[in-house]
């Protein structure tokens, strides 16, 4: 009677666990997943894929031309863009859904990739939980323009577990829809060096052959990425690129450097010195728990994935975004997770519940930040849509909101007026009406941004404005444009934001001045 009573409390014990367990890991994803449906939406480079999606004729129309520019070849992400800008109708929800969706498998596939590994379960599962909880991780995340990054690392990761797990043909199949994902998955095959290497380590001479048999296997992904290189320059007739200066090496490395002291901090939060410090902190306790895994170098394949991983960016104009590092923060997160193994479930608690904590800080900031900008943003669409009926059709808003025209017009009422919106943000895009091309060219950046001179999407040409310290005078835009419409956004009592048409007054300045310059 004793030992079945024992056994009973036991097994309540047990089941207590579990629930305990299931409860903690639902309320971590309820925390991780609530910022993609309350603090994101449409900003930045999401009004090009927008319009992308709306214009273009079909989901295939950036596979066998191009629709970027001459900077990039992406076709994978954009045909995403299109099916999701279709199927939302202009609404987030799918973005956020599907983003949610990918941060997830990316953190799932990283587990997965460890255990092919032949690493623990410890190990593996801190990983994961690192690479899903790191504040930067989330931030490249929620923009829904990084799913360049996103979609690039996921099939990244399938394509190595698939090769350790001798799954060829699948491999192959992820490699390629990695390579079509963005340019920084060009390094798969030098990342499959690095696991094989990895995952051969400490095998005897027979062993060794094998290993030398799975590196020749990497043929395959070698090929194929030659062959979409050979496809890419054929599309964007040229080795593509933006154009933008790129950083010394000094530049550059403080830059990468930055990207990964500030995985497991955020950017908005932490002081960028108490980032750095800890950054520095945590990858040298890192270095120091792979040092005492026994001998072999191929201990150190964490940073070795990681280093490799980074390598595409020295190649980038400007490496600064979270959305740079979301490949290689697999490395370090392998890295980190390697070192937390090992700590007790105390230490790994707290670990977990500061990295929720500065997500949610940096999720609270956010938030902010994107009420914010769709208030300005709605504001900007019903001042343009009441000048529209008042027979306006140009307008300069005075904002801070980048590609403006593209945001407007993501009305339909609004794009079909043929309207044409400049703002305050220097090199922003914008979709310039026919009738309106001949006095517009003197706001078109020169040289052209992108390198082509524009993205086609389908029946419209989308271009990029003047840089900044290039844009004409406002006498000069008022000589093309005798109709330009002047409008201001105020912010006013409970963050409302109001847009003012200041015309009559702008126009009384500038007579002003012309005067006084007569004189």
């Amino acid at each position: 009677m004793a030992l079945a009573a024992d056994a009973r409390r036991a097994v309540g014990a047990m089941t207590a666990g579990r629930w305990a367990g299931a409860l903690a890991l639902a309320l971590v994803t309820l925390a991780v997943a609530a910022p993609f449906f309350a603090a994101t939406t449409f900003i930045g480079d999401d009004h090009l894929f927008l319009a992308f999606a709306r214009h273009a004729p079909h989901p295939w129309a950036a596979f066998p031309s191009d629709r970027h520019g001459g900077e990039y070849y992406r076709p994978l992400p954009m045909l995403l863009w299109w099916l999701l800008g279709r199927l939302g109708g202009g609404s987030s929800l799918p973005f956020a859904v599907v983003a949610l969706a990918l941060h997830g498998g990316a953190a799932l596939l990283v587990a997965g990739l460890l255990r092919a590994l032949e690493r623990p379960h410890p190990v593996a599962g801190a990983a994961a939980a690192l690479f899903f909880l790191a504040p930067q991780n989330l931030e490249a995340a929620l923009w829904f323009s990084a799913s360049t990054d996103l979609l690039a690392t996921i099939f990244v990761l399938a394509s190595l577990i698939f090769l350790l797990r001798d799954r060829l043909a699948l491999a192959s199949l992820a490699a390629l829809a990695a390579f079509l994902s963005k340019e920084s998955a060009y390094v798969l095959p030098f990342l499959a060096i690095v696991v094989l290497w990895a995952h051969s380590d400490g095998m005897g001479a027979d062993l060794q052959r094998a290993r030398r048999r799975r590196v020749i296997v990497i043929a395959p992904q070698f090929l194929l990425l030659v062959a979409v290189v050979v496809v890419r320059r054929i599309v964007l007739r040229g080795w593509g690129g933006s154009g933008d200066p790129r950083p010394g090496v000094l530049g550059l490395g403080l830059q990468i450097a930055g990207g990964f002291a500030q995985l497991f901090t955020g950017e908005q939060i932490v002081p960028v010195p108490l980032a750095f410090a800890v950054g520095t902190v945590v990858i040298a306790l890192s270095l120091l728990s792979l040092a005492r895994r026994g001998r072999g170098a191929a201990r150190f394949a964490p940073l070795a994935f990681a280093a490799v991983a980074t390598a595409p960016l020295a190649a980038a104009g400007w490496a600064v975004g979270a959305r740079y590092f979301y490949l290689p923060a697999v490395g370090l997160c392998w890295a980190v997770g390697e070192a937390i193994a090992g700590l007790g479930g105390a230490a790994q608690i707290t670990a977990a519940a500061l990295l929720i904590l500065a997500g949610a800080a940096q999720a609270t900031e956010r938030r902010a930040e994107v009420v914010s900008y769709g208030r300005r943003v709605g504001a900007t669409r019903r001042a343009v849509a009441a000048g529209l009926r008042a027979g306006h059709r140009v307008f300069q808003v005075d904002g801070g909101i980048k590609d403006i025209d593209l945001a407007v017009k993501e009305d339909p009422a609004i794009e079909a007026g043929g309207v044409l919106v400049l703002g305050d943000v220097p090199a922003s895009f914008a979709i310039i009406p026919p009738d309106l091309s001949a006095a517009a060219a003197m706001l078109v950046a020169a040289p052209p941004l992108p390198p082509s001179g524009g993205y086609d999407f389908g029946d419209v040409r989308v271009v990029a404005l003047a840089r900044r310290g290039d844009e004409p005078d406002l006498d000069e835009v008022l000589l093309r444009f005798p109709d330009l419409r002047f409008i201001r956004l105020r912010v006013v009592g409970g963050g409302r934001v109001i847009a003012r048409d200041l015309t009559d007054e702008m126009k009384q300045r500038l007579d002003a001045a012309s005067s006084d310059g007569q004189d």
